[in-house]
């Protein structure tokens, strides 16, 4: 009976908790990556840019050409300023994406191989024993296949039929939901 809710729970963690962990919980958050030294850095020069083309476009010239010439020295700062913090910010979106989808991934892949290691533990053992009144008739063999059990439904197929309803649960409210 352990085998059963074990596995049961298994199948549902696996299909909720990756979900939840890349739609609700996103790691990225709590691992802190955050606006780093760079971006604040790369701002502060941007602000600095920008304060020193309305300095520049405030200040009185000598003439109209080394006014014009100043502005769009002071521009062109401002732009490269402008890029570099674009670049900045799309690296650290880059981080906090890909640390989601490792924290993805890896739940998946780590339940699955705790399903995986308790059916291989488990597989001589039956998940449960149904009555011989009900029958099983074209699938009894394939139910209880490294069983040996008569009319016994095994772990390999109990976690693939928990995995698959729940998934199939799952999607539908999910979709039904969206």
């Amino acid at each position: 009976m352990t085998l059963f809710v074990v596995i049961a729970l298994l199948s549902l963690l696996n299909t909720i908790l990756p979900d939840f962990i890349r739609n609700y919980l996103k790691v990225s958050r709590l691992w802190g990556v955050r606006n780093s030294s760079e971006v604040r850095q790369l701002q502060t020069e941007l602000d600095a840019a920008r304060e020193q083309v309305e300095v520049v476009s405030n200040a009185e010239h000598s003439g109209e050409y080394a006014r014009t010439i100043k502005i769009m020295r002071a521009e062109r700062k401002v732009s490269e300023a402008e890029a570099k913090l674009k670049a900045a910010r799309g690296m650290e979106n880059f981080m906090r994406m890909s640390i989601d989808t490792a924290m993805f991934y890896g739940s998946k892949v780590l339940l699955s191989l705790i399903t995986v290691f308790i059916s291989i533990r488990n597989r001589g053992t039956p998940v449960m024993i149904i009555d011989e009144a009900i029958s099983l008739a074209p699938f009894t063999g394939l139910l209880s296949f490294p069983t040996g059990v008569a009319n016994a439904i095994s772990v390999p197929a109990w976690a693939f039929s928990c995995n698959l309803t729940f998934r199939l649960i799952y999607g539908l409210v999910k979709n039904r939901g969206a």
